[in-house]
Parts: structure tokens; C-alpha cells; sequence
């Protein structure tokens, strides 16, 4: 059992990470979780002014989410079409189908229990997933599937997941041997469970006004039927620290940050435009409003007479051009900008390039999502007492070539009005022109294999250019007999 200061210790690297992990999460959830983490910056002496002036800025600031649009077009062409599973004899099994079509016991499928996790990793740059089995005590896989006991997954976010622990076993694999984890907390309690390889401890703590941890009020204690700490890291970007993850967003959610401290300044100068600020001594009479009058009086220096301030119309345009720039980096640093429809000057070998850039970037996302998600079936496996069957296969798409149609069909017709009337040249092209239309794979084998017959040969008549005199050849061989002659085809 573990005392109060053990419980409340975490990772040497876990405060930091949990503070960039919810810096990211904040800002790919934007909304009031974004104005909650104050990433304005304040201006000197903007505390001193009447009011609450930061919060009326935070309030009239919106917030451009790069970070949540990076992270819909990763999806949307990872997920694009649906993963493979062979699973062999398994395949009868009712429990496995109810495993992949309800992961987590909550209505998630895999497909989409590994979406929400995937967006979460590439946000926070990691996440952890449990693979746990209820231990209610059954005598057979009959009542097992009776009753609906099976495993389940369980997603833990950086902020949960307090201390970790790796080793290296004896074939020198790095093995999860310890792992504390915050299962739950309010403002008066907490429940933290810490798995070893032998047994879990589950710990419920009380806290303090402060949030310190007081006293241990329940303890209990389960066997690990496995023999391993049955959770998976999920890291898209790996670190030299085991356990921790770098963000794929990091800085675009800088550049999101700099581009909304940018809309609160064009926010405040096109305030102070439409409303500029009065600058007059106490004595005169003034009113703010189009049409008011301002009395002062008659000896006033005219260095005192009120005067206005007014920022000039060029400051919002500078403004504007340089969250363009910004803009433009971000989908650079992406590669989505030959996705996003951005008319620029790139040629289209650049933008060939940077889609090829793109590809390779989601094939790497794509492997590792398959590497979690195996390694999840195999944790599930050993929970449900099976062995892994010898046919079991899990495939992801890894090939996510972005084809530009218009830029194609537009390439292949003017290639066909070219003039060109070679057989073969127009055959080629008809292809390239069913592949690019058509994406039903079966219609387009069979176009193509329609258009692969060899057309027959049709006789016709040759002409001798230098004495006119004509002959009729019905043969290929006749055909190849008076062309070497040097008879050639005129027409009909």
C-alpha cells in the first residue's frame, strides 16, 4: 500500500507535458475552453483601467481554429476508406463482433474509437489505451458470451496519467512494467489506480480546500491476470522519453495563437476608429457621439484644447497581410495547401511535391494507428484466453495520392484535340480518361479490357505516288508487301 506522498508523486517529465498537452487540447477545442486559458496578451497597465478590459478583449476575439482544421483533413483521408480485418476462425466468434462494433462499451466502434484517439495523439502528442476485462467469475466461453463479459478499451489522456515506468525484459525489449493512473476526481475526492504486472491497487483519497491529498478512505487490490500492464501508448511522434509524445500541431497552434492576438488588435483599432479617443483637460465640457459640442474656455493655452485620437486605416491592412503570411506558413508547415483550394503562385510540379509530402506524412499516421490497434487485439486476445489465429491481418490504407481531376481531364483533353490520330495514342489516353472519371474498380477492368483488343485490320486500297497506279490489299501481309514497295494509303 502506498502512502499519501507516493500517490501524490508523478513523472519527472509529467508537469510539462501536461501543460503543453492542455495548452494543445485547448486549442483544437477553441471556444470558451480557449478563452479559459487567457492566451491574450495583455497590454501594460490594461489591470489599472476601469473595468474588466482583458475580459471584454477575450470576449470579442475570435478564435480561427487551424489546429481543429489540420486535424479534420488528416482524418478525413486517413479514415477516407474503412481498414481491413482478417481474423480467421474468430470471425464467428459474437464476441468479437461485439468488440469491434461496441470498443469501448459506451457505443464506439474501432473504426471510430480509433479516430477520437488518433485526433487526441496528434493534438497532445500521445495518449494511453487501456485494454481491462470485467472479472466477473464464469466457468465457460458459453457463459461468457451469455452474459456479454468481454474486453473493453478505455482512453487516457496525458492530464490522467501521472507516472509511468519501462523496462527492458530479457530479449531487450522495452516493457510497460508501472503505471499510475487518475481515474476520476472532484473537488473532494479522488480515485487513482496503479497497475503492476502481478496485481492493480485502487486508491480513493480525499483532498483539501487546496487540492492536496489528505486521506485514504478505500483501498482494494486485484489480481492482473496477464502478467503484463495491459496499456498502450499511442504516439504518433515519438520522443527520446518513453511514455511521451511530441505534438504534430505544436506549431500551428503557436501560429493560431500569434493570429489571434492579431484579430484582438484589428478588433481594437477598428474600435478606436469608429470611436476615436477624446484627449481634454477636466475643465472642458465634452460629450462623446457624432454631432457633440465641446465648450472650453475662452483663455484655455491652445495647447490644452482637446484634441482626438485616431489610429490610421494602414494599420488593419498590415495587419491583415501579415496573418495572410502566417496562414500561408501554417499550411506550408501541413502540407494542405493543394487541398484547401488556396489560389497560389506554386507551379504544379511544387504542388505535385507537396502532395507527395502529404502522402508520405499520413502513411507514417497510418502505420502507427494499425501498430496501436494491433497491439490492442493482441492485450484483447489474451484477456479472452485465445491464441491469435494464424490468418489474422489488419490493414490500413497507406497510399493517399491526391489526384488534381480538373487539372488531368483538362491535360487529356487537350491532348486529345492535339491532332494526333495514332491508334495507340488515343487508346492510351481513353485509359488515363477512365481511371480519372470512374471509381467503381470492376466498370473500370472492364473498360480497360475493352479497350485493349487489338483493332481488326481493314484492307484498303494503296496508291503508287509516282505512277498512280492502285492495287487492292485484303492481307496484313499484302499491306506490309506494298508499303515496302512503296505504294501508300490516300484514302478511299
Amino acid at each position: 500500500m502506498k502512502s499519501i506522498d507516493e500517490l501524490q508523486s508523478v513523472h519527472a517529465n509529467y508537469a510539462q507535458h501536461a501543460r503543453q498537452a492542455s495548452y494543445m487540447y485547448r486549442s483544437y477545442i477553441g471556444g470558451d475552453t480557449y478563452r479559459q486559458g487567457a492566451y491574450l496578451t495583455r497590454y501594460i497597465g490594461e489591470q489599472n483601467a476601469p473595468g474588466d478590459s482583458y475580459g471584454k478583449r477575450l470576449e470579442a476575439t475570435p478564435l480561427d481554429n487551424h489546429v481543429a482544421a489540420t486535424v479534420d483533413i488528416y482524418r478525413s483521408f486517413l479514415f477516407r476508406e474503412a481498414p481491413t480485418r482478417q481474423l480467421g476462425l474468430l470471425a464467428a466468434n459474437p464476441l468479437v463482433h461485439e468488440w469491434i462494433a461496441d470498443t469501448d462499451q459506451e457505443g464506439q466502434s474501432m473504426d471510430s474509437f480509433l479516430k477520437t484517439a488518433n485526433d487526441l495523439a496528434m493534438v497532445m502528442g500521445n495518449i494511453w489505451i487501456l485494454v481491462d476485462k470485467p472479472s466477473y467469475a464464469v466457468e465457460t466461453q458459453a457463459e461468457e458470451i451469455d452474459m456479454g463479459i468481454r474486453g473493453y478499451a478505455a482512453v487516457y489522456t496525458v492530464q490522467n496519467v501521472l507516472d509511468w515506468h519501462y523496462e527492458r525484459n530479457v530479449a531487450g525489449k522495452m516493457c510497460l512494467k508501472y503505471i499510475k493512473v487518475r481515474e476520476s476526481e472532484n473537488t473532494e475526492t479522488v480515485t487513482i489506480s496503479c497497475w503492476h504486472e502481478d496485481f492493480v491497487e485502487k486508491y480513493t483519497i480525499t483532498k483539501d480546500e487546496l487540492g492536496n491529498y489528505e486521506d485514504i478512505v478505500d483501498y482494494n487490490v486485484y489480481e492482473n491476470p496477464l502478467g503484463v500492464v495491459p496499456f498502450v501508448n499511442h504516439c504518433p511522434v515519438k520522443s527520446p522519453m518513453r511514455g511521451i509524445g511530441y505534438s504534430m500541431l505544436s506549431d500551428v497552434a503557436d501560429a493560431q495563437r500569434f493570429i489571434y492576438n492579431m484579430h484582438s488588435e484589428i478588433e481594437q483599432s477598428v474600435r478606436i476608429s469608429a470611436h476615436p479617443t477624446l484627449v481634454k483637460t477636466p475643465s472642458a465640457d465634452a460629450s462623446a457621439g457624432a454631432g457633440a459640442i465641446i465648450t472650453v474656455q475662452e483663455d484655455t493655452d491652445p495647447q490644452l484644447k482637446p484634441y482626438l485620437l485616431q489610429p490610421g486605416g494602414s494599420t488593419v491592412d498590415s495587419i491583415l497581410k501579415t496573418i495572410q503570411q502566417v496562414e500561408d506558413s501554417i499550411m506550408r508547415s501541413t502540407h494542405t495547401s493543394a487541398v484547401q483550394g488556396v489560389k497560389t503562385a506554386q507551379s504544379g510540379v511544387a504542388l505535385q511535391t507537396e502532395r507527395q509530402l502529404l502522402n508520405a506524412k499520413l502513411s507514417d499516421l497510418s502505420d502507427t494507428i494499425r501498430e496501436t490497434e494491433v497491439a490492442m487485439w493482441q492485450l484483447w486476445f489474451a484477456f479472452q484466453g485465445v491464441d491469435t489465429p494464424e490468418e489474422f491481418h489488419i490493414e490500413y490504407n497507406d497510399s493517399f495520392d491526391i489526384r488534381d481531376k480538373y487539372s488531368e481531364l483538362d491535360l487529356i483533353i487537350r491532348a486529345k484535340a492535339a491532332g494526333y490520330n495514332n491508334p495507340t495514342y488515343i487508346q492510351e489516353l481513353d485509359k488515363q480518361l477512365a481511371a480519372l472519371m470512374i471509381e467503381d474498380t470492376e466498370v473500370v477492368n472492364k473498360l480497360m479490357a475493352e479497350l485493349d483488343v487489338e483493332p481488326e485490320f481493314e484492307p484498303h486500297i494503296m496508291f503508287d505516288p509516282n505512277t498512280g497506279d492502285q492495287q487492292n490489299a485484303f492481307t496484313v501481309e499484302d499491306h506490309e508487301r506494298l508499303a515496302a514497295e512503296g505504294y501508300v494509303h490516300l484514302g478511299e
